[in-house]
């Protein structure tokens, strides 16, 4: 069986995704399309403003055939944990093939930056200037655009595996906020924020958006609150990020104001979502370290042809259809962190029935 791998997060499902599935169909022409898809978080620290469920269901509909489920711990990290634990999932699907897209569309030369050694002194020198870990990384690398470094961990990742990569032209502007066919996800989400149509951009009715901005009046309680030495065995909390934090949710009625002040040339947006999602969610640092290693394949959705897959699968991978069957560590987490995320919805109740239930079948 022929099976090619896609690494998706949909923050949402756009035109732009759709096209991608297109792609990987055709230029590696699988008996299985598979998506190693995060949940209902995103690797820089956002909240889905369309669940997992939804996005799993969405992506069925549109070519893809399962889908399984990154962890929340696998995903709110940097680039080179997510990109790493991700494949380590389609490696365990036995997926032939991972189909990326990048801005610069050149294989060889993202080939080039994955084989380079990282001096760490001079990383840990450049982060301690003040330079974000990307900035550090494209000094010590050359400049790469946000999609080529994901591409870059990727490659790296796939070193160990028999995956082939196959590579595909990013169509639009990572961070562009034009609002088109093709579109962003960034500027569909600024879009939805101010209730604007967003219908032209993705073939998905989103009716129940969440923001990050909604987690915001829970996390200043938080930060008002818990105690510093508290907040220090909280993952992600270093060097002080907490008496930083503290100051500016006193100072900032509004998210996007005290995301604004905590920016720096030290901390970029992305490291500090991602902090505060492992606070509002109590993620210790102690959880994560004795965390196993992900062994299973946590299953969202699937088809018939998916169907054919998980039944090749089942003798030699722990694929897991029920929530009540994670390992005990990782489910603790993932529990917490849909309950945050489900009292965000309009109904609580009703979204945690679909976490507990089996996966959508097509």
């Amino acid at each position: 069986m022929k099976i090619t791998g896609i690494i998706t997060e949909y923050n949402p499902f756009h035109n732009g995704h759709v096209y991608h599935i297109q792609k990987a169909i055709e230029l590696t022409r699988p008996d299985v399309l598979v998506a190693v898809m995060s949940g209902n978080y995103s690797q820089r620290g956002d909240l889905s403003v369309m669940d997992k469920f939804q996005k799993t269901e969405t992506a069925l509909k549109h070519g893809v055939d399962l889908v399984v489920e990154l962890p929340f711990i696998d995903t709110v990290q940097n680039a080179y944990v997510f990109g790493k634990k991700a494949v380590h999932l389609l490696n365990l699907l036995h997926a032939d093939h991972l189909v990326f897209g990048s801005e610069t569309n050149n294989l060889e030369e993202l080939k080039k930056y994955s084989e380079l050694e990282i001096d760490v002194t001079r990383l840990k020198t450049l982060l301690h200037d003040g330079n974000s870990f990307p900035r550090s990384y494209g000094l010590l690398s050359g400049s790469l655009y946000p999609n080529d470094m994901l591409a870059v961990t990727y490659l790296k990742a796939m070193k160990d595996t028999s995956i082939a990569p196959v590579c595909i032209q990013r169509t639009n502007g990572y961070h562009s906020t034009d609002l088109d066919v093709i579109s962003s996800a960034t500027a569909i989400r600024i879009a939805l924020k101010e209730g604007k149509d967003v219908s032209k951009a993705t073939p998905v009715v989103i009716t129940d958006p969440v923001f990050n901005s909604d987690l915001y009046p829970y996390l200043r309680r938080l930060l008002f609150t818990v105690s510093k030495d508290d907040l220090q065995k909280i993952f992600m909390v270093s060097e002080g990020i907490e008496n930083m934090l503290i100051k500016n949710a006193v100072e900032c009625e509004d998210y996007e104001g005290f995301i604004g002040r905590s920016i720096s040339r030290r901390y970029t947006r992305s490291r500090i979502q991602r902090t505060l999602l492992h606070i509002a969610c109590q993620i210790r640092k102690e959880d994560v370290e004795c965390l196993p290693e992900i062994d299973y394949l946590r299953v969202l959705g699937f088809n018939e042809k998916g169907r054919r897959l998980l039944k090749d699968l089942k003798d030699e991978a722990n694929v897991i259809t029920q929530f009540k069957n994670l390992p005990e560590k990782h489910k603790e987490i993932e529990w917490k962190t849909s309950l945050i995320y489900a009292s965000l919805t309009k109904d609580l109740q009703s979204y945690l029935k679909k976490e507990l239930q089996g996966p959508i079948i097509i």
